[in-house]
C-alpha cells in the first residue's frame, strides 16, 4: 500500500504542479474536472440512489468553477448558493424530509475549488505553490511522525491512526516546507507568511479529520478508487480543500499573493 501511494504521488504531483505553472486555461479546466469528480464521489458515499441529483450536484460544482473563471467571485458564490437551494428543493419534491449532509455537497466541493482559482489568479502561481508546499509538507510530516514516534491518539473516534505526534510533526513540516518555497523564490520571510502557513497547516489537518469523519458517518473506507493507494480525489485533496479557502481569505485580507506580504 505504501509503495503504491508513493508511486501514485510521484506520477501525479508533477502533473498537478505543471498545470499550476501553466495557469489558465489548463489549471482552471483541471480544477473544474476535479470538482465534478469529487462531487460524484461525495454523492455516492451517502448510498442514496438518484442519478439526476448526482449529475445536478456535479454540474453545479463545475459551473461554479466556470463562473469564477469567467465572471469572478460573486458570480461563483451565487451559483453555489442557488445550486444548494435547488438540491434542498429537489429533495423536498422527492419526499426526502429534513436536512442532510448531501445538502452541503455543492459548497463543500465548489467553495475550495473557487478558492484555488482565486489564489492562482489573485496571488499568482507562487502563492499556489506555497499553499501546496504547506499541504503536502503537513501531510508528509504527519504521516512520518505518526509512524515513527506514535504516542497518544489525536481523535480515535474519528480516525484511529492519527496521533498527536503526527499532528505536531505535520505543523512543523508544513511551515518548514512553505518557508523553503519562499526562500527558493527569494521572497521576504516575515511574520505574516509564517503565521498564515501555520493556520493553513492546521486547516490541512482539520480537513483530513473532516474527510475521515464523513467516511465514518457514511461507513465507507474510501471516497472512491480513482487513485491507487489513495482512494478517490476527496481522499487525496481533503486537506487542500480546507486549506485553500484559508489562504484565499488571507490573500484577500492582505491584498495580494504571499510574495507581497
Amino acid at each position: 500500500m505504501l509503495l503504491t501511494r508513493i508511486i501514485s504521488g510521484v506520477i501525479l504531483a508533477p502533473l498537478f504542479l505543471g498545470v499550476v505553472y501553466l495557469g489558465f486555461p489548463w489549471f482552471d479546466l483541471t480544477i473544474a474536472a476535479a470538482a465534478g469528480i469529487m462531487a460524484a464521489e461525495f454523492t455516492k458515499m451517502d448510498g442514496e440512489r438518484g442519478t439526476k441529483r448526482r449529475l445536478m450536484i456535479a454540474a453545479a460544482c463545475v459551473l461554479a468553477v466556470a463562473a469564477m473563471t469567467h465572471f469572478g467571485f460573486t458570480a461563483a458564490v451565487l451559483v453555489v448558493i442557488l445550486a444548494s437551494l435547488c438540491v434542498i428543493a429537489a429533495d423536498i419534491v422527492a419526499g426526502r424530509r429534513g436536512l442532510s449532509l448531501i445538502h452541503i455537497a455543492v459548497a463543500y466541493i465548489a467553495v475550495p475549488a473557487i478558492a484555488m482559482i482565486y489564489v492562482r489568479t489573485f496571488g499568482d502561481r507562487q502563492s499556489l505553490f506555497w499553499l501546496l508546499a504547506i499541504v503536502w509538507g503537513a501531510d508528509t510530516g504527519a504521516y512520518a511522525c505518526g509512524r515513527i514516534i506514535g504516542g497518544p491518539k489525536l481523535a480515535p473516534a474519528i480516525s484511529p491512526k492519527k496521533t498527536w505526534s503526527g499532528a505536531v510533526g505535520g505543523l512543523v513540516s508544513g511551515v518548514g516546507a512553505s518557508t523553503a518555497v519562499l526562500w527558493a523564490y527569494g521572497a521576504t520571510i516575515g511574520p505574516k507568511p509564517l503565521i498564515v502557513a501555520l493556520v493553513a497547516a492546521v486547516a490541512t489537518e482539520a480537513g483530513d479529520l473532516l474527510e475521515s469523519g464523513l467516511k465514518r458517518w457514511y461507513e465507507v473506507k474510501d471516497s472512491g478508487t480513482l487513485i491507487p493507494g489513495h482512494g478517490g480525489l476527496l481522499d487525496r485533496f481533503d486537506g487542500l480543500w480546507v486549506a485553500a479557502p484559508v489562504v484565499a481569505l488571507f490573500c484577500w485580507i492582505f491584498g495580494g499573493g504571499v510574495h507581497q506580504w
